[in-house]
């Protein structure tokens, strides 16, 4: 993998064309490495410390899939604990929102550290 800071991006397999966060996330210079929810354990045990972790859920609201990314949130936040990486969950609320992902990640992150990644 390169040298720049990674971000994982779980979701359960429904993806569009064209992905907003990925692309926000590149604009902001992270590389994005998307997995599915099935997938997301095995890909966190090879995958270098990312330096966040967003969890997409899905379109249609209230399903299933929408329980289990929120647990899987929960999951992931208590293991990464307050110096690991931090867990975003991304909605399609949340891509309107102002700011959208650099928003997101200046609260995590120094400017300084953005203006690397």
């Amino acid at each position: 993998m390169n040298d720049l800071q990674k971000v994982l991006v779980v979701d359960n397999g429904e993806r569009d064309e064209v992905d907003p966060l990925a692309a926000e996330l590149a604009e902001l210079g992270f590389s994005s490495v998307t997995t599915s929810f099935e997938a997301a354990d095995d890909v966190l045990q090879v995958l270098p410390q990312p330096s966040a972790i967003f969890l997409k859920m899905p379109q249609k609201s209230g399903d299933a899939s929408s329980r289990e990314i929120l647990a899987l949130a929960d999951r992931l936040r208590i293991a990464q604990g307050p110096a690991g990486a931090p867990v975003f969950v991304w909605d399609r609320a949340r891509m309107l929102q102002s700011g959208g992902v650099s928003a997101l990640l200046r609260g995590e992150f120094s400017a300084e550290a953005l203006a690397t990644a």
